[in-house]
Parts: structure tokens; sequence; C-alpha cells
């Protein structure tokens, strides 16, 4: 049975889409510090960690571990909830996956960057991901997929990066606002 979206009591959803050890988990955490609303943490980490120790956690084993999270993420927000969801994308297939299930939803997508050279020297320092992790997701993570914003974390910190998050947003629901003036006037 499908949620439907109640149209004005969703919560807003922010897509964090960047490479393993591109520093979602870091501005996610940051943004629930910052934004003035409270948003639920979910990424698609929690949902790995859910895979029992033996068995492997990878996409053959659970071919639709992403299409889970993308059902329990639109079960928050047609329930209210605001949403900051953590994934990697395989590509613009994941991305229509996941914004077809958040059909009618507030949606804001944004890539968290990080170079290549960096990302392998967070997995060597971090020790906790398998070495090539990053490497192996870099081509195809953000091909095709539409962003609203796009933050850096090799130059920028999580702090920096919130605030420009928070801005987009902010400006996004001025503009809104204005555009809908003359249909409130009615």
């Amino acid at each position: 049975m499908e949620l439907p979206a109640e149209q004005g009591n969703e919560g807003r959803v922010i897509v964090l889409n960047g490479t393993s050890s591109a520093g979602k988990t870091s501005l996610a955490r940051e943004l629930q510090k910052q934004m003035s609303e409270p948003y639920l943490f979910c990424s698609s980490d929690m949902f790995w960690n859910m895979t029992p120790p033996h068995v492997k956690a990878n996409s053959v084993n659970f071919p639709k571990m992403k299409l889970a999270l993308a059902k329990s993420v639109r079960a928050l927000a047609v329930t209210g909830h605001n949403v900051l969801v953590d994934i990697v994308f395989a590509g613009r297939h994941s991305f229509d996956e996941l914004a077809g299930e958040l059909s009618g939803i507030e949606l804001t997508m944004v890539k968290v960057y990080c170079p290549l050279h960096e990302l392998q020297k967070r997995e060597r320092e971090r020790g906790d991901r398998e070495l090539g992790l990053a490497e192996s997701q870099f081509a195809t993570v953000h091909h095709l997929v539409p962003y609203d914003v796009e933050v850096d974390t090799s130059t920028t910190c999580p702090v920096e990066c919130s605030r420009l998050i928070i801005g987009m947003l902010a400006e996004h629901d001025r503009w809104e606002r204005a555009t809908d003036f003359p249909q409130r006037l009615e």
C-alpha cells in the first residue's frame, strides 16, 4: 500500500549524493545542528548495517536496498518529517528510482563532491572503508543527476557547506512565496 503525500503536510527531503568518504555524514550532522526545523537523518550505511554479518552487504545479495531506503524516506516525509538522505547513486537510474518514490514531495538535491585524490586519502585515514570504494563510485555517482546546489568538501568545511545549502533553501523559499503572491490574493 502506497502512502499518499498530503499536500502541505509532508516534510521536506534533502538528498546528499556523493561517493563514500565525500563527507555526506559530517555534512548531514552539521545541517541537523544548523537547520531551524528538525531533520531526521537516513543514510544508506544504516540500511547496509542491517544486513547479517555472514552475508556480504552488496547489491547482488540485496538488490532492492536503495528502493527500500526510498520507500522509508517517503513514509517519513508523508507523515510530516523532514529528512536528510545520505546516499550514493549509481548514476541516473538510481536517482530516477528515488525521485519516482518521492514524487509529490519537496526534494532538494545536493551534489557532495570531493576530488579523487582526497577521497583516497580519507579512505586510508578512516580505516573503516574498503580501499578503492570511492574510486569505484567516482565515475558514476553524479552522472546525469540534476542538482539544486553543489558543495566541495575538500575546499569547504561542513559548517560552511551547511550555510551554503541553508542559504539556497531560504532563497528558494523566498522565491516560492513571491511567485505564489497573486494566487493568495484570489
